[in-house]
C-alpha cells in the first residue's frame, strides 16, 4: 500500500554513516522547527557505532530506517525520498545543526513553481564564517565553488538568487521536480558531485535552483569520513563522471583535456597522483555507457574520450615520475647534517651493510707494526675527517634509495590493482551491455 503524499507536509531525509556523535545536536535542532508540519527520516547506511541505536532510543519521533550495506549518500538519500510522505522533500547532513526557522524558510520559497531546488546560507563551526552561499563550477575543470566560502558574515550574501547548484549538504525540493528529474545518481558513491548533478538535471528540466539566504545553519563538513585521500578520491571520481555527464563530448576533448594537462603537476605535487589515476581509471570503464546514454555518441567519438581519458592517465604516471626523480635528487644531494651519523637512522630503515673505514697493516718484520700505527695517525691528520664525511653521505644516499625501491614496490603493487579493478569494470560493463 502506498503511503499518503501530503501536499502541505514536509519530510527531511538525514543519510547517516557513522555520526553517532552529531546526531544529538542535529535532531534536537530539527525537531524544534515550527510552522511547518513535518516529518524526520534517518536512514543508516550500517554504522558501527551505534548511530542507528542512539536514534532509536532517544527519538521515537523520527522514523529509522537500517540499510544493510553502505549506500552512499545518494543511495541514502534515496531510501528515504522512497518512503518521504511530505510534497517538501529536504536532504540534510548529520553534521549540522539548523537555526529557527529554517524549514519554514526553506518551504515558503518553494511555493514559487518556477524555483526547483533551493539551498541555504551554512555556516563553519564558529558560526560566523560562510561555508556555503550558493555555488557554481569553474569550468572547463568541473572544479566545485562554493560563493563567499571563508569569508566573515557581513550581509554580502544577504540576497536571494538563481545560482548554478546548491549543496546537499542542506537541499530542498518538491515531489513534482523529483517525479520530472529523477532519484540521485547513485553512481557518484559514496558521494561529491551527486547534489550538483542533480540540480543541473533540475535546471535542464526547467526549474530554477535558487539560493535562501534566511534559511541559515551550521555544518561541520566532511565527518563521515577523517581520511583525506579517501575524501580527494571520491571528489576527484565525482568530478569526472560530472564531467562526463554534462559537458558535451566535443567540449571535453576541445577544453576539458588541454585545461586537465595544466591542473595535472600541481595537483600531483600536492600528492594527488594515486587519486587522480585512480580517478581516471574509473573513468575509462565508465564512459562508454555514459557517453551513449547521456550523449547518444557515436563509437568514434567514444573512443576518443576514452583514448583522452588514457592519455591522462599515463601523464599522471610520467608527471608523478618526474617528481619522484626530482625529490631523490634532492634527497642524494643534499650533504648529511653536521654530525649526523648513519647510526642515528631508525635500524629497519638503514642499509647493510655499512660502509667501513679501511685499517692499515704491514707485513714489514718487526717495525711493521710501528709502520701501520705511523700511517693511521697519518690518516688520521690528512684524511679521515673526509672519508668519514663522504663515507657518511654515501650511507645517506643508500637510505634513500632503499627507501624509493621500497616506494617504488608499492607503486607497483597499486597499478596492478589498477588493471584488475579496470579489468572488472570493463567485464561488468560489457556485460551490462
Amino acid at each position: 500500500m502506498e503511503e499518503r503524499v501530503s501536499s502541505q507536509k514536509a519530510s527531511v531525509i538525514i543519510p547517516v554513516w557513522n555520526g553517532r556523535r552529531f546526531l544529538q545536536n542535529c535532531l534536537d535542532a530539527l525537531l524544534a522547527q515550527e510552522g511547518v508540519d513535518f516529518e524526520v527520516i534517518v536512514v543508516d547506511n550500517a554504522s558501527s557505532d551505534g548511530s542507528a541505536s542512539l536514534v532509536a532510543e532517544k527519538f521515537p519521533a523520527v522514523r529509522l530506517i537500517r540499510n544493510k550495506r553502505n549506500l552512499g549518500f545518494a543511495g541514502g538519500c534515496n531510501t528515504g525520498l522512497k518512503v518521504a510522505q511530505g510534497n517538501i522533500l529536504v536532504l540534510l547532513n548529520q553534521d549540522t545543526i539548523v537555526r529557527p526557522n529554517w524549514l519554514r524558510v526553506l518551504s515558503n520559497a518553494l511555493h514559487d513553481h518556477k524555483i526547483g531546488v533551493v539551498g541555504c546560507k551554512i555556516f563553519y563551526p564558529d558560526g560566523k564564517t560562510i561555508q556555503h552561499a550558493g555555488a557554481w563550477i569553474e569550468w572547463p575543470l568541473g572544479l566545485a565553488r562554493h560563493y563567499g566560502q571563508g569569508e566573515q558574515d557581513t550581509g554580502a550574501w544577504d540576497t536571494p538568487r538563481a545560482v548554478e547548484y546548491v549543496t546537499g549538504a542542506a537541499m530542498a525540493f518538491r515531489r513534482d521536480v523529483l517525479e520530472r528529474v529523477g532519484f540521485l545518481d547513485e553512481g557518484f558513491w559514496p558521494g561529491y558531485f551527486e547534489d550538483i548533478d542533480f540540480c543541473f538535471r533540475a535546471r535542464e528540466a526547467g526549474y530554477e535552483v535558487w539560493y535562501i539566504p534566511d534559511a541559515t545553519l551550521v555544518h561541520e563538513e566532511t565527518t563521515s569520513s577523517p581520511n583525506q585521500q579517501f575524501i580527494s578520491q571520491s571528489y576527484q571520481r565525482g568530478r569526472l563522471r560530472f564531467l562526463l555527464k554534462h559537458m558535451p563530448p566535443a567540449r571535453f576533448l576541445s577544453q576539458f583535456v588541454p585545461a586537465e594537462r595544466s591542473y595535472q603537476p600541481p595537483a600531483i605535487r600536492g600528492y594527488e597522483s594515486r587519486v587522480l589515476r585512480r580517478a581516471y581509471l574509473e573513468a575509462t570503464s565508465r564512459a562508454a555507457a555514459i557517453l551513449r546514454r547521456r550523449w547518444q555518441a557515436d563509437q568514434g567519438t567514444t573512443y576518443e574520450v576514452i583514448a583522452a581519458l588514457q592519455h591522462l592517465y599515463h601523464l599522471a604516471w610520467a608527471e608523478d615520475w618526474k617528481k619522484t626523480q626530482e625529490s631523490l635528487v634532492a634527497t642524494t644531494t643534499t650533504p648529511v647534517a653536521s654530525g649526523q651519523l648513519a647510526s642515528d637512522v631508525p635500524a629497519e630503515m638503514a642499509p647493510t651493510p655499512y660502509l667501513q673505514e679501511f685499517e692499515f697493516q704491514s707485513k714489514t718484520p718487526v717495525v711493521g707494526p710501528l709502520i701501520a700505527r705511523f700511517r693511521s695517525l697519518w690518516y688520521n691528520v690528512a684524511a679521515r675527517w673526509a672519508m668519514r664525511y663522504l663515507i657518511q653521505q654515501q650511507e645517506s644516499v643508500n637510505q634513500a634509495l632503499v627507501q624509493r625501491l621500497m616506494e617504488l614496490t608499492d607503486e607497483t603493487a597499486l597499478l596492478a590493482q589498477e588493471i584488475a579493478i579496470l579489468s572488472l569494470q570493463v567485464c561488468e560493463s560489457v556485460g551490462k551491455d
